[in-house]
């Protein structure tokens, strides 16, 4: 990789905070993705035209008794011509596949979605619209800040350097961040600033997820403004209600829960512990046989160190953990089911 350019600490100041909650949102959504997109994992991948050439080989072959073993020399040559011409004429899934992912996550593509969330949109749609403008507000000044970080004197701090090597490394995250940076340049300043109300108004409309995101949009740490106190502690009780039924969102926000945040959501070590369990299992379940849980787990890994209890928790509490995490588990796969 190209190292980046040097950037001297005194021409732009470090930002901790903005850089930790960067980081931690690389970290959540992926490195690099634009869009919180991900590729949709849990489906099986298109075949290759290789491969859809050999079925359609095998298609045209009928099965052969043992018999007839000795004819098979004579018929390979059809079949192999049935296997070029399928070949010849099948479509590139896989180039298909990335160039819809491409067009899906361009930058005209998001302020179309954006632009349609502020004018109307599902609750989903005004969400996802929500926290593209909310990481385009972090990524403003993210470059400086991250090139500060990286050639100051200190360099990157323990935690932030663990968390940014699961990205591949800072110059990995750097260019990440400049590469969002210049997609987000389609949004003007006046746009960037309605992150907030299209957090209330997917929250407002039951999206899944949303009373978590309204909640983190109002304590991020950049944010300026001190929320309503009332209006806080409606939302906890939400997402203590949404944790139950298994909202994964809420079963995270409770899981990194610490300190205040912690002691004002009621979070205790056993419930944070279970809540964790219980995320890590449903994201196994959303995107089977690729271990999604344990993927994401040692992506947040710092974030999930700082919310880790500093006395490990006896026996017993282990099993109430356990014990919760099978339930809300259990609420989350009868919810899928529409029980």
């Amino acid at each position: 990789m190209t190292e980046q350019p040097q950037h001297t600490g005194a021409s732009a100041p470090a930002q901790p905070r903005r850089v930790l909650a960067i980081v931690i949102a690389f970290a959540v959504i992926g490195t690099g993705t634009w869009l919180y997109k991900r590729p949709p994992l849990a489906e099986a991948p298109l075949p290759s035209p290789q491969a859809q050439a050999s079925q359609a080989a095998s298609s045209v072959a009928p099965a052969e008794p043992p018999a007839q073993a000795a004819s098979t020399a004579a018929s390979a040559a059809p079949v192999q011509a049935a296997a070029a011409r399928a070949s010849a004429s099948a479509p590139d899934y896989s180039a298909m596949a990335k160039k819809a992912m491409e067009q899906a996550n361009s930058p005209a593509e998001a302020l179309r979605k954006v632009q349609l969330a502020l004018g109307g949109g599902t609750p989903k749609e005004v969400l996802e619209a929500a926290q593209t403008l909310q990481m385009c507000s972090m990524m403003a000044g993210a470059p400086g800040a991250l090139y500060a970080m990286r050639d100051g004197a200190n360099g990157v701090p323990e935690p932030l350097k663990k968390m940014m090597d699961v990205g591949g490394g800072v110059n990995k995250v750097i260019e990440s961040a400049e590469g969002q940076a210049r997609r987000c340049q389609v949004f003007d300043q006046a746009t960037l600033g309605r992150s907030k109300e299209l957090f209330q108004r997917a929250y407002e409309g039951g999206a899944e997820g949303g009373a978590s995101a309204y909640l983190n949009a109002l304590q991020n740490p950049l944010e300026k403004e001190k929320a309503d106190p009332a209006l806080i502690a409606k939302l906890q009780a939400e997402v203590r209600k949404a944790a139950a039924g298994g909202d994964a969102d809420a079963l995270l926000h409770l899981a990194m829960a610490t300190g205040d945040s912690a002691r004002d959501l009621g979070v205790t070590p056993v419930q944070r512990a279970g809540y964790k369990v219980a995320w890590k299992t449903i994201q196994d379940e959303k995107f089977p046989g690729i271990g999604m849980g344990d993927i994401m787990e040692r992506a947040m890994a710092t974030a999930f160190d700082r919310a880790k209890s500093t006395t490990p928790l006896s026996a017993a509490e282990q099993a109430e953990a356990a014990a919760l995490a099978q339930q809300v588990v259990d609420a989350w796969r009868r919810k899928r089911k529409g029980g």
